[in-house]
């Protein structure tokens, strides 16, 4: 039986995630409506977290603006077009990470977590609560955090 990290890595070598957000219509609309969110909670020097950075759209735009980004990404070849992308920006960091258990980030840490990947790929519910606990733990109290996910109900 394949782990998760083994389907995820063989589901994003076979599509093109760098794209995505570029390519149709869908996912330009998706990144500026996100943006706009993650704007009304996120000024310029703040600390931000986003776990499941992908190749790091959300990342980079976000540390292009002043912000002071880490990006965690699961998908070494993801994380791979992250650093490729992000090279030459000082206020980003990027680490291959699971959502399910971020212990190399300290307690209360950042402003604003971004939570718009996972979600999408933990199947347990056990693995649900623990990325959740860990995106509440990593979070400065009154901090932000932004959640993407799929209602089961959304296959109906």
């Amino acid at each position: 039986m394949s782990t998760r990290h083994e389907i995820l890595s063989d589901f994003y070598s076979q599509i093109d995630e760098d794209a995505r957000l570029q390519k149709s219509r869908h996912g330009q609309l998706e990144y500026l409506v996100t943006m706009n969110y993650i704007r009304r909670f996120a000024a310029k020097h703040s600390k931000v977290l986003e776990i499941g950075a992908g190749t790091g759209r959300y990342s980079i735009a976000l540390a292009k603006e002043g912000m002071d980004v880490t990006a965690v990404e699961l998908v070494e070849s993801n994380l791979a077009i992250l650093r490729k992308n992000s090279k030459g920006i000082e206020n980003i960091k990027s680490y291959q990470g699971d959502a399910t258990n971020l212990e190399f980030l300290g307690d209360s840490s950042f402003d604003v977590t971004l939570v718009f990947g996972p979600l999408y790929h933990l199947y347990e519910s056990e693995d649900v609560h623990k990325a959740i606990d860990e995106a509440i733990r990593v979070t400065k109290p009154g901090g932000v955090i932004l959640f993407a996910f799929i209602s089961v109900f959304a296959i109906m």
